[in-house]
Parts: structure tokens; sequence; C-alpha cells
């Protein structure tokens, strides 16, 4: 059997299909991705998915803002379908599997008008589910989701033997961990350039700053690096202390699943309002913190209150928040099994 998976465009949409083709693999089922052509894309792949095809595919979409790319997307939208339609014909799935990501759209579209025999299966992280999610759910077989009933969160979970951390304690401070990292995040690594000094009499930081993104902090208990593989950034949740980052989901369900406290950001741009939705669906059950970015409140208070809330880390201890990977890869095995042949 064979299943194709699909994401593309951020690290949300492609890491977190590692652990779901290790426990595919255990079902033996053999798997073969495709992402975006993107140089993201390009870089996740060479670091986390050297041993299986990997297809990078040029796709486009209508943009929500004014730009003159809306006057060709439609062509180039058509035109990638029937590129799908081609590189289905040549992988020949029994299931295709929907990350996320507008890569995804031509093949939803191809599989349905052309291959109704393949089955079709999706994941959303998000509380707030995107338009692609939406059309996929009325199609595929079976749509998980992070935030659904029951929850089936899909996130990046390595194999923790493997990993290398990428920082060193400075003191004997608790270790911050900021994930400045992702597209929205700058606003995170502009507040810890302004404070760095007074942060790191209180914590020894280590940022992960984004692509070309460093900040300027000469401090002895702080050190930063651009990027980092997959496997170093698990190395570092593990050793954090304390976290602050933006409210993605993948990101949330790790750090709530490795029950480290944290100060959430929401990024107030994001489509849907999904980030600010997700933080609040977390800081309800007692799980994280919630900084709003406008709200003027002072970062080094918010970090400091959430170091020293026991009641939030005896919530976290007491989470049993996992990685659904292995139910959804014996999901898909089952009903694979009932398919006539």
């Amino acid at each position: 059997m064979k299943i194709l998976l699909i994401g593309g465009g951020t690290g949300g949409h492609i890491l977190p299909l590692v652990p779901l083709i290790r426990e595919l693999k255990k079902q033996d089922i053999n798997s073969e991705v495709v992402f975006a052509d993107a140089p993201l894309d390009h870089s996740l792949a060479e670091q986390n998915f050297q041993n299986i095809p990997v297809h990078f595919f040029r796709a486009d979409k209508i943009r929500r803002y004014g730009s003159w790319k809306n006057i060709l997307a439609p062509f180039t939208i058509i035109a990638s379908i029937y590129r799908a339609i081609k590189l289905l014909k040549e992988i020949r799935p029994d299931a295709i599997f929907f990350k996320g990501g507008f890569v995804g759209f031509p093949f939803l579209i191809a599989a349905r008008l052309k291959f109704r025999s393949i089955t079709l299966f999706s994941h959303e992280s998000d509380i707030s589910a995107g338009a692609l999610t939406k059309l996929a759910k009325k199609w595929c077989h079976q749509t998980f989701e992070s935030f659904g009933t029951p929850p089936m969160p899909l996130f990046y979970s390595p194999d923790q033997k493997l990993a290398v951390s990428a920082s060193s304690k400075k003191s004997g401070n608790p270790q911050l961990l900021v994930l400045g990292g992702s597209l929205g995040a700058q606003w995170i690594n502009n507040a810890v350039e302004k404070k760095c000094h007074d942060i790191c009499k209180e914590f020894d930081v280590f940022l992960i700053s984004g692509k070309n993104k460093k900040i300027k902090c000469n401090d002895k208990n702080f050190s930063q690096v651009e990027l980092l593989s997959a496997l170093d950034l698990a190395k570092e949740l593990r050793e954090a202390d304390i976290i602050l980052s933006r409210a993605g989901a993948n990101s949330l369900f790790e750090i709530i699943a490795g029950k480290k406290p944290s100060v959430i950001v929401p990024l107030p741009s994001a489509a849907r309002d999904h980030q600010r939705k997700n933080a609040y669906w977390f800081a309800q059950k007692g799980f994280c913190h919630v900084l709003e970015q406008d709200s003027g409140k002072d970062l080094i208070s918010a970090l400091l209150k959430a170091k020293n809330d026991i009641v939030m880390t005896s919530n976290l201890q007491k989470s049993v928040i996992k990685n659904s990977a292995p139910e959804i890869a014996e999901i898909i095995m089952n009903t694979l099994k009932k398919k006539p042949e």
C-alpha cells in the first residue's frame, strides 16, 4: 500500500508528517511526499525526509490582499491541476493525506475529478479551520482535527535519542527559549532586543531569530541562532524551563505536550484570528499564559509570573496531551484494508 502526504509553505504543514510517516511504516504503508517548490520546503525536506521520495510542486493561490499576481493565479492554478493529475498517475497512491498549504489544492481537485478510487484524508491543526480544510472535509473519508472531538493533534515528535542541543547553560538562571523564527514573530524578536539585558538578569536566553533576523544583544547570558534543525529544536524544547512563542498550533501542542510553562503571544494579523483562539483554548485549561501583543504589559513581568505559576506547572504535569500519529496511522491502515480490491 502507498500513501501520498501533501503539505507545504510552513514548518507546521511539513514537520508533523515526520512522526506520521514513521507510524505508517510500522503499518507497512509506503509513503511519498509532495511539498511546495520553495526554499523552506527544500530545506526541511533535506533535513527530515532523506529516506522517502519527495516531490516539489509549483502551485499558486488567490491572495487575500491586492496583488497583480491574482490576475494570473486562476491560469496557474488550472495548470497546476493538470500537473497534479500527471503526478498522481505516476505515483498511483492508494490514499492521499492533506496536511495543509495551498500546494494541496490542485491535488484535491485532481483526485476529485480523476481518481475517485483514492481514499482521501486530511488534518487541521488550528481551532479555526482554513478554507482548504473546509473543502477537503466535504470530500475526505476522514478529517482529523487537533481541536476536534476527540482531539487528534499531529505535531513534530522526533526520535529523542537523536536530538542534539545547540545551546548551553550560561549561569544558574532558568533557561528561556524564545521561538522567534516564524514569519510573524518579528515583534517577539524586537521585544527581547529592547529588554535583553533585563531579561538576562532573570534567565539564560536562547533565541531562534529566523533567517537574517538576529538581534543585537551582547549579554553573557544570551545566545541566538537563525535557524535550527527540527531535531535540535526538539532538544531545546526539552531542556527549556520556560518558553516564549507565537500561537501556531504545532508549536503550542509541542510546548504543552512537553509540559513546559510558557508565555504565548498571538499574532494579531493571523488569518481567522486563529492564533488567539488557539492560545486561549490552552490558557482556559491553565496550560499557558497569554500576553497580547498590544496590551502594553511588561514582557519581563509576564515571564516571571509564568515561571512562578505553580498552578500552571501542576496543570501541565497532569496534562495527557500527546501526539496522535499512531492512532491516525492505524485508522488509515484499517480503512485501506477494508477497500475492495
